[in-house]
């Protein structure tokens, strides 16, 4: 597996087109996303609250128990999705930046920058 980021407490890694994340006090690995095509992208926020995962769409992943195991088209309160229910319409992302601890700017493929709200 190969890193994508970490924090403090955390890291984001992927294999293949997986996501998983690592907490570091305990060793245990959960699976926190699946992309259509690799991901491109995966921050972790300041506050340690939620990381961000980009590609086909982007995935918001909150950093808090149960750690539930991602699942594709399944809906928590574990994460949220965005750009990726439709794929005639899928949002390929190049670029994500955590603008406060509400708010990411997400770059588009076309250049298009949108500011999506984290919760």
């Amino acid at each position: 597996m190969e890193i994508m980021t970490e924090s403090k407490n955390y890291q984001i890694l992927n294999e293949y087109e997986s996501v998983f994340l690592k907490i570091k006090s305990t060793e245990k690995t959960i699976l926190i996303g699946d992309f259509y095509g690799d991901p491109e992208i995966a921050m972790i926020s300041g506050d340690e609250k939620c990381c961000v995962m980009g590609g086909a769409g982007i995935i918001i992943y909150y950093l808090t128990e149960p750690f539930e195991a991602y699942k594709y088209d399944a809906e928590s309160t574990q994460w949220k999705e965005w750009g990726r229910d439709d794929p005639e319409n899928t949002q390929w992302i190049n670029n994500i930046v955590f603008l406060d601890d509400r708010h990411i700017e997400v770059e588009t493929e076309n250049m298009q920058k949108l500011t999506l709200a984290i919760y």
